[in-house]
């Protein structure tokens, strides 16, 4: 009788462990939640102006309007000549780590020629999914990137970067 008990014992703590894990789901549930709440009141509001802000064009190409910002900038990890005049930024992110990946995977699984470059004055890492020389060919890709590549597009908007040289 005593060895039965044990066994239910033994039985009733793995199934306590087993249900007490966290799991991906929990932590999807948890971040969904923080965002939520980061999206609200004062602090949503801000990020309403933020994200009209990344989203709004600014640049008249060809008769069609795009989103254009002229930064200085560094390449990452790369020559500086792989930077053409115009660059398609389709990531942003704050670690260079992320940044690199997103490169790689552009790289390696849609075949483009992807460079990271790093925005000091934002402390921004931007994935650069091609460089063109044309603006307007840029245009074509920034305003329908999905046609281009099939990863998904890591920022609100696709936007187009162009280098302000630094003067001499």
């Amino acid at each position: 009788m005593k060895k039965i008990y044990n066994i239910l014992f033994i039985a009733a703590v793995a199934v306590a462990l087993w249900s007490c894990h966290t799991s991906e789901k929990n932590y999807r549930e948890s971040y969904e939640k923080a965002i939520e709440l980061n999206r609200t009141g004062e602090r949503g509001e801000k990020y309403e102006q933020d994200l009209a802000e990344r989203t709004h064009n600014n640049y008249v190409v060809d008769g069609d309007s795009i989103r254009l910002r002229r930064l200085y900038f560094n390449i990452t990890d790369d020559k500086p000549e792989v930077a053409k005049k115009y660059g398609v930024v389709v990531a942003e992110f704050q670690q260079k780590f992320n940044a690199i990946s997103c490169r790689d995977r552009l790289r390696q699984q849609e075949n483009l020629p992807a460079y990271v470059v790093y925005i000091s004055t934002e402390k921004t890492y931007c994935v650069v999914a091609k460089g063109y020389d044309d603006i307007s060919v840029a245009a074509v890709f920034a305003k329908n990137p999905e046609k281009f590549m099939k990863m998904k597009v890591l920022v609100p908007k696709a936007w187009v970067l162009s280098n302000i040289t630094p003067q001499k």
